[in-house]
């Protein structure tokens, strides 16, 4: 009969027999039975990893600009920039034409760029208002913002910087001021790094939308010719990319077309009522030459008058830009109708 102390040993050697199987087994996996030495090291690695990705990461805010396609597109935008079109005298653009994609395409492709600049104004945005929130109040124009911004950085004394170049007087010294009254903190340098990035890549996008923009406006007498005898090849091809393009721009009704691409522009004062809406169309010399108390007149005249123009361009009439001089003429002649003096008043003798 085995006693209790022949138990105990008889457990002791089923351990020490079972401890080999284990050794044996961890090996087959890869592993060390008495401690996992590469475990640290590859704990390393990984933190280093992710350090190295936060880093890269940081470098770049668009994905506009890390796109292929876009660059692509870019480069043939700024070799065919400088080259004007082979047409034949008293002809338009046409969808048969080689190049009428790449307008399409750059029509929309302004659009794409300006919201992708509005998504890095807010992305700097939210940054910058921890060290001053007001600022977004006082200056709207959201390039303005990001060059104001890219200028400030962390300085405290902002009366040693000059901001004459980009903002009037008075929104200059009402920076100044609440400037010197915020309640913001310094940014950290992470943080500010990765906002001059930022601030530099929607300074690119601009350049880019300045290439498209011109390169739509060296196609607009074979584009719309009425148009750019009506308002000027840069206001035209402005108008044609705000609208979408230039069928969507001669579907539109005259009381739309003056509101396309219309901006919030600050005037003098800080309230709420000192921001108003000003569109494309206000831009025209046709209205920036007209005095201010007939300028109403003014928009309303060149917006329909744009309508007809963008019609007649669509369907390929008119080619010379024929329609476009004269529906000019005509506008210029009403609003001299308009500013006339009334006929003085005669005098009736008593009968």
């Amino acid at each position: 009969m085995a006693t209790l102390a022949d138990s105990f040993l008889q457990d002791l050697e089923d351990l020490e027999g079972d401890k080999p199987l284990e050794e044996e087994y961890d090996t087959s996996k890869g592993k060390k039975a008495l401690g996992d030495e590469d475990s640290d090291d590859d704990i390393i690695d990984a933190i280093q990893a992710f350090e190295q990705g936060e880093k890269s990461g940081s470098s770049s805010v668009s994905e506009m600009l890390k796109n292929d396609e876009f660059q692509k597109l870019m480069d043939e935008v700024r070799e065919r920039k400088d080259e004007q079109p082979a047409l034949e005298l008293g002809k338009q653009l046409s969808e048969e034409d080689t190049e009428y994609p790449l307008i399409t395409r750059c029509n929309s492709l302004v659009r794409e760029i300006d919201d992708e600049m509005m998504n890095i104004h807010r992305f700097v945005r939210d940054i910058y208002s921890k060290k001053f929130p007001e600022l977004e109040s006082i200056v709207v124009s959201p390039l303005d913002y990001l060059q104001v911004v890219q200028r400030i950085g962390n300085t405290k004394d902002l009366t040693t910087i000059d901001f004459s170049d980009i903002l009037p007087n008075t929104a200059v010294m009402a920076i100044t001021v609440t400037a010197s009254m915020t309640a913001g903190n310094v940014l950290p340098r992470q943080e500010l790094d990765k906002m001059l990035v930022a601030c530099d890549e929607a300074f690119l996008l601009n350049d880019c939308k300045r290439d498209v923009l011109l390169y739509l406006e060296s196609r607009m007498s074979g584009l719309a010719p009425n148009l750019s005898a009506l308002l000027g090849a840069a206001l035209a091809a402005k108008l044609i990319t705000a609208a979408g393009g230039l069928l969507n721009l001669a579907r539109m009704p005259a009381q739309n077309v003056m509101l396309v691409g219309a901006t919030k522009k600050a005037l003098l004062g800080m309230s709420s009522s000192s921001y108003h809406n000003q569109g494309i169309m206000m831009y025209s010399d046709l209205i920036l030459s007209t005095p201010m108390e007939f300028r109403n007149r003014a928009v309303k005249l060149v917006s329909g008058k744009c309508g007809l123009a963008a019609r007649v361009d669509s369907f390929h009439e008119s080619p010379l830009g024929q329609v476009g001089t004269q529906l000019r003429e005509k506008i210029l002649q009403s609003l001299a109708k308009a500013q006339e003096p009334p006929p003085a008043k005669q005098k009736k003798t008593l009968p």
